[in-house]
């Protein structure tokens, strides 16, 4: 019998005494007692039986608070099989496709400002299309992912791939998404994704108008944020099945005005089929400049601090704050799921194209680089990481962004995946327990 590596047993001001246990999601508020007799088995297992009837050991054994020898690495190797399983088994073919590179802004922090420009060629789209039917045994429909550059660019192309996949596709089309900064939509784009039954938009503002315009830049230098405000608004009203995901990227130039900016949008799309979320600015060491991104990205503190300051704000829920097991899987992890450029080539992620190196394969020839799959799939497992394996968080954290560790890896540069610390978990559960 162990002391559960998943349990946090912690003494704070506004809580007192409490005991969290991530596997299980079990939160307890102590006594001074209590706490103090669940400090001395923590540290000493053997004490157990002396400071406990066996009653109580019985009710912490089933809470998991007190595990047989082998039992939280059991439960590690059920948490892995789920996620192969998620991995291996999908009866949905991912296709997240970019009709072209090219884009109307210039970015200071983008990725992608150096990558070729053309659009995606019909001898491409077929070969699209031949790949989508070669793989389409035991498949059920494909997700479409539109993706750029700035798809919108590329809209006639788009509607060529849309007609190819409806006149010649084994499968039929489930779900689909856009990522798309928005300044390019009109009445017609609009109608026609609406025709075509896209479910959802993403489409960022990077904070007001000044800071906005100064990060979302128009390639000749003009403003886009009145633009995309008004093309939201006229979204809403065309396109009533489609969710609109209004994202702002978060970094240390823009975390003060984020409060201000969410209630103003909020305000402006109320009872619209349109939210507003955050994301961070993440600089995961393959793609991006270390001077223009790194700089910008918070630490795990940081974003636990103003994941708890959002709460008394309106913007989150407190209830929202009570941690969740993770347990989603990404086009990366997904063996039937590709990246496609304009020229056919695959990659495994969105952040990698246009790296030749990081490519897997092509639309013509399948997949060839099966170092890069495997680096993706295995060798960036978070089953595999010690520090995560000895993680009580890794239940509720999932270990993070893979591209992040392969980036960081790949540069022999030390990461921290890591969306979550004890203090932040702490934060966390203050807060919550002000809505019980």
């Amino acid at each position: 019998m162990k002391w559960s590596r998943y349990n946090f047993l912690f003494h704070s001001e506004k809580i007192s005494y409490a005991l969290f246990n991530s596997r299980m999601l079990s939160f307890s508020i102590l006594d001074k007692k209590t706490y103090e007799i669940l400090s001395a088995v923590k540290n000493d297992i053997h004490s157990v039986s002396s400071l406990l009837s066996q009653d109580d050991i019985n009710r912490l054994k089933k809470k998991k608070v007190l595990v047989q020898d082998n039992e939280d690495d059991n439960y590690l190797g059920m948490l892995r099989y789920r996620k192969q399983l998620q991995s291996y088994t999908s009866k949905t073919l991912g296709m997240v496709i970019c009709p072209t590179l090219s884009c109307n802004f210039a970015c200071p922090y983008c990725y992608e400002h150096n990558l070729p420009k053309s659009v995606m060629k019909p001898q491409t789209q077929q070969q699209m299309v031949d790949f989508i039917n070669s793989h389409s045994f035991g498949k059920e429909n494909i997700t479409l992912n539109w993706h750029g550059g700035e798809p919108l660019v590329a809209f006639k192309t788009m509607q060529q791939i849309y007609s190819i996949l409806e006149k010649q596709s084994k499968l039929p089309i489930g779900h689909s998404s856009m990522v798309s900064n928005g300044y390019l939509l009109t009445e017609e784009i609009c109608k026609y994704l609406e025709e075509k039954k896209l479910d959802y938009i993403q489409i960022t503002i990077d904070g007001n108008k000044n800071t906005h315009d100064r990060t979302r830049v128009l390639k000749n230098g003009g403003s886009s944020f009145d633009r995309i405000i008004e093309n939201i608004d006229m979204a809403t009203e065309l396109m009533p099945n489609c969710r609109i995901g209004v994202r702002t990227n978060i970094g240390r130039d823009n975390m003060d005005e984020y409060v201000d900016l969410y209630h103003q949008l909020t305000r402006r799309w109320k009872d619209k089929n349109c939210t507003i979320y955050h994301a961070y600015v993440l600089d995961n060491g393959i793609n991006t400049s270390k001077e223009k991104r790194c700089a910008l990205e918070l630490t795990t503190k940081e974003k636990n601090n103003l994941e708890v300051m959002l709460a008394p704000n309106g913007i989150r829920d407190k209830k929202s704050l009570f941690p969740k097991i993770d347990s989603g899987t990404y086009t990366c992890m997904d063996c039937d799921a590709f990246v496609i450029a304009p020229d056919g080539t695959l990659y495994k992620c969105w952040a990698d194209v246009g790296i030749k190196e990081r490519a897997i394969g092509s639309l013509a020839s399948g997949v060839t680089n099966n170092k890069i799959v495997s680096q993706f799939m295995v060798g960036t497992d978070k089953f595999a990481d010690t520090r995560c394996l000895n993680c009580g968080f890794l239940p509720i954290c999932d270990g993070g962004c893979n591209l992040y560790r392969v980036g960081k890896i790949e540069k022999g540069i030390p990461y921290d995946v890591c969306n979550l610390d004890e203090q932040g978990l702490i934060h966390y559960l203050e807060t919550y327990l002000e809505t019980v």
